[in-house]
C-alpha cells in the first residue's frame, strides 16, 4: 500500500524534472524501499552521483551505508557511516546507522556507545523514543514475572 502510494507520488515529481536532485532523492528511496538487489544498487549509485555533484553529506552518505547494509556489507557500510560521522559528529541518522552496524558486526560497546550518545543529543529523535518504550514495555513485563 505504502509503496504503491510512493511510486505514484513519484512519478508526479518525475513528471516536474526528473534530473532535479529532490527526484533522484525521491528515486533513490523508493529503490531502497523496495529492496531488491537491482533497485538498492541503483539507489547506491544515485546517491553516489550526488555525493560527487554536490559533496559527500551526511544524508548522502547514510542513503549508501543502508544500501551495502542490504547488500551484507556491513564492514563498507561501517567505513561509509565513520566518513559521515567525520563529517558531523552528531548526525543522528548516523549514530543510529553505526548503533545498528556495531550489533551486527559484534562491537557490543560501540552500540551502546552510539546509541547513549542519541540519546544524549537527541532525546526526541524517533528511534530513541521508539526504544525508550520498547525499553519500558521490557521492564514492565520483568517486573510482573518476577
Amino acid at each position: 500500500q505504502r509503496r504503491v502510494r510512493a511510486t505514484k507520488e513519484f512519478k508526479k515529481i518525475q513528471e516536474r524534472d526528473e534530473d532535479a536532485t529532490v527526484s533522484q532523492l525521491a528515486f533513490a528511496a523508493l529503490n531502497v524501499s523496495i529492496g531488491e538487489a537491482k533497485s538498492v544498487q541503483t539507489a547506491f549509485y544515485i546517491y553516489q552521483e550526488l555525493a560527487d555533484k554536490f559533496g559527500p553529506t551526511p544524508i548522502l552518505l547514510n542513503g549508501q551505508a543502508v544500501c551495502l547494509l542490504m547488500q551484507n556489507k556491513p564492514e563498507q557500510a561501517e567505513d561509509i557511516l565513520q566518513k559521515s560521522l567525520d563529517k558531523d559528529s552528531g548526525h543522528p541518522e548516523t549514530l543510529v546507522n553505526l548503533s545498528i552496524v556495531s550489533q551486527i558486526l559484534g562491537a557490543k560497546e560501540s552500540a551502546r556507545r552510539y546509541m547513549n550518545q542519541l540519546r544524549d543529543a537527541h532525546p526526541a529523535h524517533p528511534h530513541v523514543v521508539r526504544l525508550a518504550e520498547k525499553e519500558k514495555w521490557f521492564d514492565e513485563l520483568a517486573s510482573a514475572r518476577s
